[in-house]
């Protein structure tokens, strides 16, 4: 896939006009129109701004950005407080640009559903920084009571998380926050799986300062936050989604 074709799917699978990207990355929306239809080439500098808003940056290893989630939440809670840098400002700037948030950096009214699939789509789930994946053989619930003994700090997402909240769309990936990646394998009892494999896994993601604030107890199950669970489900794979539309009532279960 050539730069203009890969701009051109990335912006339309974030649900972006080519006069939003624009707006993103401050550039007329006849230079995203004319990169797309490859009668120009950006240079370096652009198509990577391009590129990071999208969520692939040229160079692209692996790892979601964290902050995208930081920008994300503090916008729709001021009251969380953790670090934050030149990387979230950058993504409240985007963000601004296209309406998502105000100048303070908050979300305007209306567009929270808009945030998070962004923040989503930056940070998506099968590439955070330090997770690791594991030969599946237990639900999410199993791993949950194996921590909880364990005196294991943790808390459910994606699609786990989301059933926990409302959805009823079934577990297809079991995926846990936890303080000690090593502390909550071994608890669990969990065997890492072979780097490369495809298919199913059980995923062991480790406290980033943001993605585990706002943890609650449903059912006796520890949690993430509502709006990291529909973030995460947005970012996550198959029908997850489906379910972040559903916690959001933008979709019927």
């Amino acid at each position: 896939m050539d730069l203009a074709e890969r701009i051109s799917t990335l912006r339309r699978v974030n649900g972006l006009s080519a006069r939003q990207l624009a707006a993103m990355v401050e550039v007329a929306p006849t230079t995203v129109t004319r990169i797309e239809a490859g009668q120009v080439s950006p240079s370096f500098d652009l198509a990577q701004e391009i590129l990071t808003v999208l969520g692939e940056p040229i160079g692209f290893v692996g790892a979601a950005d964290v902050e995208a989630l930081a920008a994300a939440r503090w916008a729709l809670d001021p009251t969380l407080d953790f670090a934050t840098g030149p990387g979230v400002d950058a993504w409240r700037q985007r963000w601004s640009r296209i309406g998502l948030l105000d100048v303070a950096g908050r979300v305007v009214p209306g567009r929270e559903a808009d945030l998070l699939f962004r923040a989503g789509r930056a940070a998506r789930l099968t590439r955070r920084p330090g997770s690791v994946d594991f030969v599946v053989g237990q639900s999410a619930d199993d791993i949950a009571d194996a921590l909880k003994v364990a005196e294991v700090e943790y808390a459910l997402t994606g699609d786990a998380g989301a059933n926990l909240y409302r959805s009823s769309a079934g577990e297809g990936w079991p995926v846990l926050y936890v303080e000690d990646v090593t502390r909550a394998a071994g608890a669990a009892g969990l065997v890492p799986k072979e780097r490369g494999a495809f298919g199913a896994r059980i995923t062991l993601i480790p406290f980033d300062g943001v993605s585990e604030l706002g943890r609650t107890a449903i059912d006796g199950i520890t949690v993430a936050a509502r709006v990291q669970v529909v973030i995460d489900a947005y970012g996550g794979i198959d029908r997850m989604a489906e379910q972040a539309d559903i916690l959001l009532g933008r979709r019927t279960a």
